[in-house]
């Protein structure tokens, strides 16, 4: 998850003395299944606002669907036990008389609607893939939630949708906010501060395991993957593929215990809302004519250099793209000022962020100027729109293709902007897409709206890169599927 996009470490230095208590306490924590990581969290916890991988996580700790997958990424029942069309436009899911709230009460069909209302109303502009296909969702009786749907119920895709961890069913607040301390997931929020966050097992949750852990203690920190070895508190710590060679040289010496997803993440260049014009396409165009990849990934491993969004394997990878062969030029207001370029701290590692300020020079003939802010800032930043290019990176293997390419064209500003109108009217496209009768069609015109957009300069893939979990001595990722978007920590074992 993704949605999802890196956990972050932190040095700490410690005296001897402190080493051995600490050391102490580690293995005290392993026999108690104790999760102790690193994350760039965001504040207020809402598991329907998921915009990097640290969302995607707590979503997937605290609130639990109608639908899920199973590790063969078929569909199986969440917390609803069953679901059947009731019309042609109409699908009815029954509640399951296990699925109860944390603190042990039945979880009624009203709750869930009220819960998927204050979705659409908190976070509507990211959920259009969905909401877009519903005109209502109603309780009929104590059990049975109804969805009527603008379209046949084959063809909205409705099913699949509400895998997404975002459409989580939680507890609200007498003002409408979510209640994270009672919870249909694995965990509840024990307490929650700018520094740190706790959860608890929730011992109603409707997959608990007993060798499932107890507590997961996630502290904030921006700092890189390379402070992992020198740092005796967190024994469980996600990272990407993307390493330097002496970290990933260090890392297979330590022969910790990895979990790695195929390459299903891309890194990428796109137009803010200040260069959503002619000149920041053709900006992006000529970046992606110009600019030195062998210098952006210099001393680097993990990763596949690309030119188009999805990777190979994936519905959406188009087998005849070619990049635009164009004359642009640099466009003369960039020749006279810095390039200005928006990204966060945990995903850029100094090496990274230095080979693409050198790449990028190399370019344009001026150094940019990269403004880095913590990944839980991100999203405000990035509403806020003074860049011209937005440096990041997203998952690009969900099994809904429907929500992926919605969350791309569906925010405000979105992440990949229109190129102008008709044909370039990528978000009018893709909202038609939506009303086709086959997810084959709706996956064709998106390929096609991807494949143009990367053409017409509104992005600028760089790289596919993966997830990548390390787990200390005393925890066991074995059975934690590669179909995952991340290491769920429900999913994390103890030995």
């Amino acid at each position: 998850m993704g949605r999802k996009i890196s956990f972050v470490f932190l040095v700490l230095l410690f005296a001897p003395l402190a080493a051995v208590s600490l050391g102490e306490k580690v293995m005290s924590d392993v026999h108690a299944r104790n999760i102790r990581t690193y994350m760039s969290f965001s504040l207020p916890v809402d598991p329907a606002n998921i915009r990097t991988l640290v969302d995607l996580d707590i979503s997937y700790a605290l609130a639990s669907t109608l639908v899920t997958w199973n590790e063969d990424r078929q569909l199986v029942s969440g917390l609803a036990e069953s679901w059947e069309p009731t019309s042609e436009k109409e699908v009815a899911f029954k509640i399951r008389p296990s699925a109860k709230w944390s603190d042990g009460k039945p979880i009624t069909a009203q709750e869930v609607v009220k819960s998927l209302h204050r979705a659409k109303k908190a976070h509507g502009d990211a959920l259009k893939s969905l909401y877009d296909n519903v005109t209502s969702i109603e309780a009929k009786e104590p059990s049975i939630v109804v969805f009527k749907l603008t379209g046949e119920v084959g063809a909205t895709g409705i099913v699949q949708k509400l895998t997404e961890p975002m459409y989580g069913v939680v507890a609200l607040k007498p003002d409408g906010s979510p209640d994270v301390s009672k919870t249909t997931g694995p965990f509840v929020v024990k307490s929650a501060s700018e520094t740190e966050i706790v959860l608890q097992q929730n011992e109603h949750w409707i997959s608990r395991r007993e060798n499932m852990p107890k507590m997961v203690s996630i502290r904030r920190s921006q700092s890189t993957i390379g402070a992992l070895l020198n740092d005796p508190w967190p024994n469980l710590v996600g990272s990407m593929s993307l390493q330097t060679d002496t970290s990933a040289a260090e890392i297979a010496k330590a022969k910790y215990q990895i979990w790695r997803r195929s390459l299903d993440k891309v890194f990428f260049l796109a137009a803010g809302p200040q260069a959503t014009n002619a000149d920041g396409r053709s900006l992006i165009q000529f970046i992606q004519k110009n600019l030195d990849r062998g210098v952006v990934t210099r001393g680097l491993n993990g990763f596949n250099l690309t030119d188009q969004f999805f990777p190979p394997g994936c519905v959406l990878f188009d087998p005849d793209f070619k990049r635009q062969e164009s004359s642009v030029v640099l466009p003369e207001k960039f020749k006279k000022r810095a390039i200005e370029i928006l990204t966060f701290e945990p995903f850029m590692s100094s090496v990274l962020l230095d080979n693409v300020k050198a790449a990028l020079k190399a370019a344009a003939g001026v150094p940019p100027v990269v403004r880095s802010v913590p990944l839980g800032d991100l999203e405000k930043y990035r509403v806020e729109g003074k860049y011209d290019l937005l440096l990041a990176a997203l998952p690009v293997n969900d099994p809904n293709i429907d929500g992926s390419v919605g969350f791309f064209f569906g925010l405000t500003p979105s992440i990949i902007p229109n190129a102008g109108d008709g044909q370039k009217d990528f978000a009018a496209r893709v909202k038609a897409a939506r009303k086709l009768a086959t997810q084959t069609e709706r996956n064709a015109v998106y390929r096609k709206v991807l494949t143009d957009a990367a053409q017409s300069g509104s992005i600028a893939p760089i790289f596919h890169y993966s997830t990548m979990v390390i787990a200390k001595d005393g925890i066991d990722l074995s059975q934690v599927p590669t179909t995952d978007e991340t290491v769920a920590f429900a999913k994390v074992q103890f030995k």
